[in-house]
């Protein structure tokens, strides 16, 4: 899947994650989500940086 599509799928889960949140009164499990969107954001920027380290590496022989 291209990176655009991966992004944005990405921002239309956190939009339904801040609206479901809106109504959680519960700290923790709001502290919980908010931790699960940065890891899953932080693993997708490794991954596409490791796919443009490949790509460089490729193409320059």
């Amino acid at each position: 899947m291209p990176r655009d599509e991966h992004l944005i799928k990405a921002k239309h889960y956190a939009e339904q994650a801040e609206e479901t949140l809106s109504g959680v009164t519960d700290a923790g499990a709001k502290a919980q989500t908010f931790a699960l969107l940065a890891i899953a954001h932080a693993v997708m920027e490794a991954g596409f940086d490791i796919d443009n380290i490949r790509e460089a590496i490729e193409s320059n022989g």
